[in-house]
């Protein structure tokens, strides 16, 4: 299955829909009650925060309009300064963060291991963390905090 996922950074808007190869539409996230909360039927929302320290102090959370995607798409968060960046945690405890703050954005992405991940079906549908995550030119973010992904297509 092709998947196309638009990861936002330092700007507004919401994440666009993604397609499979035929053209159909997957859904991704769709408003819910704000700071997530129980999802309906065909809706997806994320519950949780996470504040990031070192090169960005900043708590960040999901808002209704933003990507909340399982795995490699991961979950768009807004934080307390105005600014997006997007998580990444996969079924292995690997964790891509990106960051669209200047301070973040000369050493997207950070990487980092041994994310604790609560697991659903086989997908990393909630974690934890309290990590150190490396970018491209060596600064470290801590982030720490958790995330629940509520609904989407993959039943988390």
């Amino acid at each position: 299955m092709l998947t196309v996922s638009c990861t936002v950074a330092a700007c507004g808007g919401s994440a666009n829909p993604t397609t499979t190869p035929g053209g159909g539409s997957i859904p991704t996230a769709t408003e819910s009650a704000a700071g997530g909360g129980a999802s309906s039927p065909g809706t997806t929302s994320v519950q949780g925060s996470l504040t990031s320290s070192g090169a960005y102090d900043a708590t960040w959370a999901w808002q209704p309009g933003n990507a909340a995607d399982v795995g490699l798409g991961g979950v768009t968060l807004t934080s307390d300064k105005g600014t997006f960046g997007n998580v990444a945690v996969l079924s292995d405890g690997s964790i891509t963060f990106t960051g669209g703050a200047p301070e973040l954005s000369a050493g997207s992405p950070y990487k980092g291991t041994a994310a604790q991940v609560h697991a659903k079906n086989g997908l990393p549908c909630a974690f934890t963390l309290d990590n150190d995550l490396t970018g491209t030119n060596s600064t470290v973010v801590h982030l720490k905090g958790d995330l629940t992904i509520i609904g989407t297509p993959f039943d988390c």
